[in-house]
């Protein structure tokens, strides 16, 4: 059998696994008299994997500063997204490293961690899968339970979660009372650390997002200040061309971060 066989009779968990490693795998065969070939083989899979990983080791302690030649110290930012199903939280991700490595236009199984140097923040970021849009309940347990585990690829913790509502989306106190009870999942203080994102920001045709969230009324106000008033809005069709709107994101995540003592959340 081949590997890939394998694989598919090994069913969804294995399936899952497989995945959730970012479809890398080998398989090496013990029995086989010359090793060499294969141990040759598998390193070069390793170096690959290394290369686009642009070279960063995984950490299991803390984070560590690097700092380069001019001795400027490169930040650490590790965001979790999350929210409603279709609400491009894979495309956010996307815009943000600046290369496509969430897989977007379709629903997000399994929690995905990558990385990326951007504007001289050292950049890790969870896709989620995504809530249902009216009820904590009728989000599968399983879903509920990969996005609390999602958190964990982020060791010690996220700085913060990212919070992606389409703008063009109306919100209800249904709508509300769902996604305060999805937060509530990381615990009281989640709210402390969430960003509110509003993405498709080119639909506000001029309207600022001070005016669209005062536009629409109690709910959205309501939902700010759950969230402490910590909100960004990005133009997606702009931000691939002219990167500054994730930089002015960066830098309001850090500020945020700053007033939380700079401490990870910890669910």
């Amino acid at each position: 059998m081949g590997v890939e066989e394998v694989i598919v009779e090994g069913g969804a968990p294995l399936q899952r696994l497989v995945e959730r490693c970012g479809y890398r795998y080998y398989a090496f065969d013990n029995m086989c008299l010359d090793k060499s070939a294969q141990v040759a083989e598998l390193l070069k899979k390793v170096e690959e994997m290394v290369q686009e990983n642009q070279g960063w080791y995984f950490e299991m302690v803390k984070p560590t500063i690097f700092e380069d030649e001019e001795t400027e110290i490169e930040r650490e930012l590790r965001i979790l997204l999350v929210g409603w199903r279709g609400a491009g939280k894979s495309s956010v991700g996307n815009l943000l490293l600046g290369c496509h490595e969430f897989e977007s236009g379709r629903p997000t199984e399994v929690s995905m961690r990558r990385q990326a140097l951007v504007a001289g923040w050292r950049l890790t970021i969870v896709d989620t899968p995504g809530w249902d849009w009216f009820s904590v309940h009728r989000t599968p347990s399983n879903i509920r339970k990969e996005i609390k585990q999602g958190a964990g690829l982020l060791h010690p913790g996220p700085h913060a979660l990212l919070l992606v509502i389409p703008v063009v989306s109306t919100l209800t106190p249904k709508k509300r009372q769902a996604l305060k009870s999805h937060l509530d999942m990381f615990g009281e203080e989640a709210r402390r650390h969430t960003l509110v994102l509003f993405s498709c920001g080119d639909w506000l045709y001029g309207t600022s997002i001070e005016e669209h969230i005062q536009q629409n009324g109690g709910d959205l106000l309501k939902l700010m200040h759950h969230c402490w008033n910590f909100y960004h809005v990005l133009d997606c069709t702009k931000a691939c061309k002219n990167r500054t709107q994730v930089t002015d994101l960066l830098q309001k995540i850090e500020e945020m971060v700053a007033e939380n003592g700079q401490e990870p959340f910890l669910p």
